[in-house]
């Protein structure tokens, strides 16, 4: 019994030099790219380590927001928009 991969409906990149990189999603998913500054390169270890904080709970605040977008029901347009929209969030 063959089984089908479940299909992604989003795609969420979080570097903008890995978004032209992508492979090629069954079903065509949309795509939101969340850039993130690069914390390992700010250099001194403890504003290293501030920024890595500061980056996971933006990012956890980001997903929370898009788990939580009423997905059903909605033109699927508004959700692409709503969650670009998620990316101008700090």
């Amino acid at each position: 019994m063959r089984t089908n991969p479940a299909r992604a409906e989003f795609v969420i990149t979080l570097d903008e030099a890995t978004s032209s990189s992508q492979p090629r999603w069954p079903g065509q998913p949309d795509s939101a790219l969340w850039v993130f500054p690069d914390a390992a390169a700010i250099g001194d270890p403890e504003a290293v380590a501030h920024a890595t904080i500061q980056m996971l709970y933006a990012l956890r605040r980001r997903l929370e927001l898009f788990v939580n977008l009423p997905l059903h029901g909605l033109d699927r347009a508004a959700i692409r928009s709503d969650v670009r929209d998620l990316a101008h969030m700090s």
